[in-house]
This record gives C-alpha cells, sequence and structure tokens, in this order.
C-alpha cells in the first residue's frame, strides 16, 4: 500500500485521532519494517469510534497493537509538549 493511501486511512473524522496517527505515520511509520507497517495498516482499518476507546480508553483488543499505542502515546505527548512552548 502506497502511503498516500496509508494517510487517507489515517483521517478517520475524529480530529484527536486523525492529529495522532498522521503525526506516527509522519515519524515512525515510515522507518517501521514492513511487518509493522503492515500491522499499522490494520490497526487504523478499524472502526474509528472503537479505534477511539483503544488509544485514549485503553480498550486494546489485540496485543499485536501494545506497540503502536505506546507510539501514539508518546507522539501525543509530545504534542502537547509543543503546544506548551
Amino acid at each position: 500500500m502506497r502511503i498516500s493511501e496509508v494517510r487517507w486511512k489515517c483521517r478517520k473524522g475524529i480530529r484527536e485521532l486523525d492529529v495522532l496517527l498522521t503525526k506516527y505515520l509522519e515519524e515512525i511509520f515510515i522507518n517501521l519494517p514492513k511487518q509493522e507497517q503492515d500491522i499499522f495498516i490494520e490497526f487504523v482499518n478499524i472502526d474509528s469510534n472503537e479505534l477511539f476507546d483503544i488509544v485514549f480508553n485503553k480498550k486494546i483488543s489485540n496485543s499485536k497493537f501494545l506497540k503502536i499505542i505506546e507510539n501514539l502515546t508518546s507522539v501525543g505527548q509530545a504534542k502537547n509538549n509543543e503546544q506548551r512552548n
């Protein structure tokens, strides 16, 4: 899947998710091995509301997404720190 297609998949219609997923795509995804990129693509194919619960309410349904969620949390914290400065 091309990066432009993955970028489109990151648009979930929920601003908080859109920002985090796009930031993850730009900063982390491009440097991941193919297998981990495939897991992220599977992750962004989850329904928007379910994805919101997974990311923000820590309702993790599949352990293979743990690393993505940890990275999203780090990206979110960095984003908050940028806004404060």
